[in-house]
Order: C-alpha cells, then sequence, then structure tokens
C-alpha cells in the first residue's frame, strides 16, 4: 500500500468566471458534453472542461470541477481527477482488479482516480490525499481491502481500457455534510455512463449504524443495497458462489415469524414484543409473516417517520373521555407511580397485577389503576415509554420502561383539545426507537444468536448470515442491455473491432501469454489501408493503452494469411472481430497481468480454488494458499514463523519416528 499526496500548490488561486456544473445533471447529456466516443477519448472530452490545476509534484495531472448543489445558500463542491501514469507508480498492479478476478487482465498505462473530498479547507491546506494498494503478496497475507483516505466521501478508480472499481463512498454517516450516499452514487453512475466505461467493480461494506447494509437490506428485498443502480454477484469469496449466496439470502428471507416468536418467548421477550409491535403498526398482521417481510416493512416505515415524534401522554385527552370520572392530576399522579413502580422492579419485564400491588401502596383507588394502566400502553411519561405486552407463553399482560433521556431530548408538551373534542394522542415511533429495535433484532436473531437461534431447525441461520457477509464483490456491467456498435464503412474512414494475442516465445510449444483476450478495441483506418496498416496501427493503440503491451509487435492477422501490402477491404468483412497476433520484443521482466505472472494455488479449506482479496497465508512446504480466517489466525502478528496447511501437517505426523 502506498500513500498519494497531491499538493496543489495553485488551488488556492481560482480563476474568476471557473465554469460551474450542477451536481445533480453534471454527466447527464450534454452537461458538459455529449460523449460519443470511446472510454479514452470521452475521458479527454470531460477533462477539457474542467479546471487544470497546478501540482507541486510534476509527476501527475489534476482536474477539477466546482459542482453547485445549491444555489440558496450557495453550496460549491469539487470534483477532482488524478490521472495516475502506472509506468512510474509505486504500485504497478491493482489490488482490485485481483480481488475481484480480473487479475488476468493486462496492466493499464494510465488509471484515473476521481475524488469527491469531505473538507475543502483540508485540500487547501495539505492537498488531496488517497491510498492505492498494490497487488503484490507477500508470505503471510495478501494485500488488504482496498481502501480509500478518510478525507474523501467518494474514490472511484478507472484504467484507460475502461474497466473501473469505486473503491469508497460515505454518505452522512460517513461524515458528509452537503450529500447523501443516494445522491453521490447517483454522481458515480453518471460519470461511468457518460464516460462510457465497460465495469465497474466494488466492495460491499456500507453499514447502516452498527449493522452490515448488505445483510438488512439483502433480507428485505433479496439484493444488496447496491443492485439499484446495477451492481450484481461478482466475484466468490470464502468459496460462496453465486447460487450459494442466492439460496443463503432466501432462506433468512422466507423465515416465518410464527416459529421464531414461541422459539424467542423464553429466552428473549424482546423478540416477541417487537414482531408483535410492527405487525400492530402494519395494520395487517397477516402482511408481516416472514423476518424479510418485517425487514423490509421497518425499513419502509424509518423513510416516513419525522426525525422528532415523541409525544408525552394526554392527560387532557384521557380526562375528557366519557368512561373517566377522575381529574387530570389524579390521572396523571397514578401515571407517575406507576413508572415509579416500574423503576424500582428488578426485573425487567413486570406482570399487570405485580405492578397494580406495587402501586396500591400509593393509590388505594384501584379503579384509577386499573383505568390508567389500561391507558398506559406505548406512551411516554416523563423520559420514559412505557412498554405493554401480552406474553406469549402465559398469556399474561407485562409492562416495561425503555428510558429516552440518553437518546432524545425531552419532548414538547403536547397541544390541548379544542372545542372539547374527545381526542385520544397515542404513541408515535421515531426514527431512533425504529432503528433500535432493528438494531435489537439484527443482534439477537443474525448477528450473535443465543441458544434459542442456533439450535434445532434454526442451527442453519448462523451458516446462511455467514454466506452473505462473505460476499461482498459486485460489478457492474455498463455494457450490459446496450446495443452493440456496429462497424461501418465509409468513403474515407472504416471502423473494425480489434483485439491482440499475445505469443510465447521462451520454448512453451507455442503457448500463448494472456489466459484471455483483452477487450476488444475500435480502430480506425483509412479505407485504402493495407493488412500492414492494420497491424501498425493496432499494435500502436494497443501499446498506448497497456503499460504490459508497451513492447508488443505485431505480426500476423488471425485467420488471414495474406502479404501486408493487401487491401483490408478486400479482405476483411466489415462487422466481424479481428484478433492480431504478436509478440514482446523485449524480456526486460516486465509483469504483464494485474495478477502477475504466476498465479497463486489456493487450496482453502472452505472451498475457494482462487484469489478473492481476503487475507492468506502460505504453507511453506506445499506452497498453497489458505484464508488466515479458515487457518483460524486472528490477526498478521498470530501467523506463525513456520506455516503448515493441515495435510502437510498430517503427512508429517504420520512420518515414521527416527532411530537414534
Amino acid at each position: 500500500m502506498a500513500k498519494m499526496l497531491i499538493n496543489l500548490g495553485g488551488s488556492r488561486k481560482r480563476k474568476r468566471g471557473e465554469r460551474v456544473f450542477r451536481f445533480e445533471c453534471f454527466c447527464e447529456p450534454g452537461h458538459p458534453s455529449h460523449f460519443n466516443g470511446s472510454f479514452r477519448e470521452n475521458i479527454r472530452t470531460l477533462l477539457g472542461f474542467g479546471h487544470s490545476e497546478v501540482v507541486a509534484q510534476g509527476d501527475v495531472n489534476c482536474w477539477s470541477f466546482q459542482l453547485e448543489l445549491s444555489h440558496h445558500p450557495p453550496t460549491l463542491v469539487r470534483l477532482f481527477v488524478v490521472e495516475e501514469d502506472v509506468g512510474k507508480s509505486p504500485c504497478r498492479r491493482c489490488h482490485c482488479c485481483r480481488a475481484v478476478g480480473w487479475g488476468c487482465h493486462i496492466i493499464s498505462n494510465k488509471r484515473f482516480h476521481f475524488l469527491l473530498p469531505k473538507n475543502e479547507s483540508t485540500i487547501e491546506s495539505e492537498g488531496l490525499c488517497f491510498e492505492i494498494h498494490d497487488s503484490s503478496s507477500g508470505r503471510a497475507a495478501m494485500a488488504s481491502k482496498a481502501v480509500s483516505s478518510r478525507r474523501n466521501l467518494m474514490h472511484g478508480v478507472i484504467h484507460s481500457n475502461g474497466l473501473g472499481h469505486l473503491i469508497s463512498i460515505s454518505g452522512f454517516e460517513g461524515g458528509s455534510y452537503f450529500a447523501s450516499g443516494h445522491q453521490i452514487l447517483d454522481l458515480w453512475d453518471r460519470i461511468c455512463s457518460a464516460l462510457r466505461v465497460r465495469k465497474v467493480s466494488l466492495i460491499d461494506t456500507a453499514t447502516k449504524g452498527s449493522m452490515e447494509l448488505r445483510l438488512i437490506h439483502g433480507i428485505a428485498y433479496g439484493e444488496t443495497w447496491f443492485r439499484r443502480w446495477g451492481y450484481k454477484f461478482g466475484h466468490e469469496s470464502y468459496g460462496v458462489t453465486q447460487q450459494m449466496y442466492q439460496q443463503s439470502l432466501e432462506a433468512l428471507q422466507s423465515l416465518p415469524l410464527c416459529l421464531l416468536i414461541p422459539h424467542f418467548a423464553c429466552f428473549h421477550h424482546e423478540i416477541p414484543m417487537l414482531i408483535a409491535k410492527y405487525q400492530a403498526i402494519s395494520n395487517n398482521p397477516t402482511a408481516l409473516v416472514t423476518l424479510g417481510e418485517l425487514f423490509r416493512f421497518m425499513i419502509e416505515l424509518k423513510s416516513r417517520l419525522p426525525l422528532n415524534s415523541l409525544t408525552a401522554m394526554d392527560y387532557q385527552g384521557i380526562v375528557t373521555e366519557t368512561t373517566c370520572r377522575w381529574s387530570t392530576k389524579r390521572v396523571e399522579m397514578a401515571a407517575q407511580v406507576i413508572v415509579e413502580a416500574l423503576k424500582k422492579s428488578q426485573v425487567r419485564w413486570v406482570t399487570r397485577q405485580e405492578v397494580r400491588d406495587a402501586a396500591r401502596a400509593y393509590i388505594g383507588d384501584t379503579g384509577l389503576l386499573d383505568y390508567v394502566l389500561k391507558s398506559l400502553g406505548n406512551h411516554v411519561v416523563g423520559n420514559y415509554i412505557v412498554r405493554r405486552m401480552v406474553n406469549p407463553v402465559t398469556k399474561v399482560l407485562e409492562y416495561c420502561l425503555e428510558d429516552l433521556s440518553n437518546v432524545m431530548p425531552p419532548p414538547p408538551p403536547p397541544p390541548l383539545p379544542s372545542n372539547h373534542e374527545k381526542i385520544r394522542v397515542r404513541f408515535q415511533l421515531t426514527r431512533v426507537q425504529l432503528m433500535r429495535d432493528l438494531l435489537h433484532l439484527y443482534k439477537h436473531i443474525l448477528k450473535e444468536p443465543g441458544p434459542a437461534i442456533t439450535t434445532g431447525v434454526f442451527g442453519a441461520i448462523p451458516v446462511a448470515v455467514r454466506m452473505v457477509l462473505d460476499t461482498k464483490h459486485f460489478v457492474k456491467d455498463y455494457q450490459d442491455g446496450l446495443e452493440p456498435k456496429k462497424d461501418v464503412g465509409g468513403h474515407e474512414r472504416i471502423e473494425l473491432n480489434c483485439t491482440v494475442r499475445v505469443r510465447d516465445e521462451e520454448g512453451n510449444g507455442g503457448k500463448y501469454i494472456l489466459k484471455e483476450l483483452p477487450p476488444n478495441e475500435s480502430i480506425t483506418i483509412p479505407s485504402h489501408a493495407t493488412i500492414g496498416d492494420l497491424k501498425r496501427e493496432v499494435e500502436r493503440h494497443f501499446r498506448e493503452m497497456y503499460w504490459g503491451l508497451k513492447s508488443f509487435a505485431a505480426e500476423l492477422v488471425v485467420g488471414i494469411e495474406s502479404k501486408d501490402s493487401v487491401s483490408v477491404r478486400s479482405l476483411v468483412e466489415l462487422g466481424t472481430g479481428i484478433v492480431v497476433e504478436g509478440k514482446l520484443d523485449e524480456k526486460d521482466g516486465q509483469e504483464i497481468c494485474e495478477g502477475g505472472s504466476n498465479a497463486l494455488v489456493v487450496e482453502c479449506l472452505c472451498g475457494a480454488r482462487e484469489e478473492d482479496g481476503e487475507r492468506m497465508v502460505c504453507c511453506d512446504i506445499c506452497e498453497v494458499w489458505q484464508h488466515t480466517r479458515c487457518a483460524r489466525i486472528a490477526n498478521d502478528d498470530d501467523v506463525p514463523r513456520v506455516f503448515l496447511c493441515g495435510r502437510c501437517e498430517s503427512d508429517i505426523v504420520s512420518f515414521p519416528p527416527m532411530n537414534c
């Protein structure tokens, strides 16, 4: 890993009249331009509209775009684009490519970093800062997952061949003061769509509070939060295939609540109470029958709740009811006595009879106590919510208190009813309370299950949860669904889709160096061009795009046996793909692919047979790599000086003893 710090020496001297773009429409068609070429052409067009920053180092190029979030009050942010020359970079190979299964791709010449900093003043004083990770692997643990500097709300990188990675994104919970995660991801998606990138990967580690978003959102909707922008399952982690991932989500989604409620009744009273509460709120208990439906209802309910909606108990409204024969003062006093009785109780949930008996020491009117107890269910008294539920096992009414003093400020007094209307103010749920309830369900059912959820039929829940959490690599194919650009012939120019194949000249029986061909590139040549002209143009194009092919020499067009002087039009049919074969002239020990020349042999206990970006350790005898987690190595400091995989360790133990 290397930290790249870019000192913007001239950033304080902004030009007057510098163009300002609207944040919400930046990179939409016509804003700032219509992009109709390849990614390499489009990125140059975009940078032409940016402000060229003065970089003190001189070894990178940087541009900035002023984006306006609002006009009144004026709110401006700056998007930076940094052009990294891979040949001069301290980290030549890309860890993200290797982690997502793109290790066989050729190293590109350029990487373009898109940065949205958190703090403008930090940029002015210290410059841009972000981290880049090399895919080089050490003996004990491979490079950790790619992250960006905490000073950036967004960090995305796109290689010159149009393949990219969204490395980090942070909304309001991540420190943003001006834009949500939705807005920032919309911006990134518009940039990628406009520039016509090929594919973009990401590692989904998004959280909501202390909950993994890919788990709660997956249970609620059956897909990751990033799915709404088109990101799908991209690569296996810890041996979890796409089918295993989907089956795990479906199993968690379809978990019946009618089985969970009695199962938790003897262990966690709160779980049945929470389920019953939201079934009651939904006004249709039969609609919430599975865990997925419950999570989805809670997530969608949160967006409809106001930020602060606590309402104190309306004593005036109670008194105006026809069944009430007591004064407001006596009703309020009885409620306070009941709350004090619950506070003194050593048991969290107390039966109605126990509460009534404790309150009778101060209030002798049992009719008043019965009336107030009936009215107290899920209402706020002072800084406490009085919870009420029917125990699903004993069928007895129980009460408990929840302290709001550390969570919410004291609620405002309720408005008085007008015209003597018989108004009854009911308890109103808050976003804070809903998130606490969701966290409680998440913790005790999914993340930290107790004995109630790890035995019997529910023993599969922890396994399914682990598979969902282990699935973190997602990819969006921006070319999916788009009509392929047809090769057209004109009077003066023709376009052909070309790729290259590199022959191995080291005596490997005519094998080829690359396991996969690079993506096709659109090559434009004159209509009178010859086969020799085509080979030279393909050679130039791929040399400029890929650092790993900087010495590539084109030799022949696969499937065409003809002299270089023959016209291309007479031999090549427009609309067909062309493969140009060649070799690397210089054997200078350069690495060609992002994953390196020697692929690691992965044989892990979890079933993984290829790299997935997680920490791994190598056996010192057979040189097979395994996950440190699967080898029960908690952290890098616990890696033994000599590590043996289970197979080699068993072989050594089975050796006959040596006779001295």
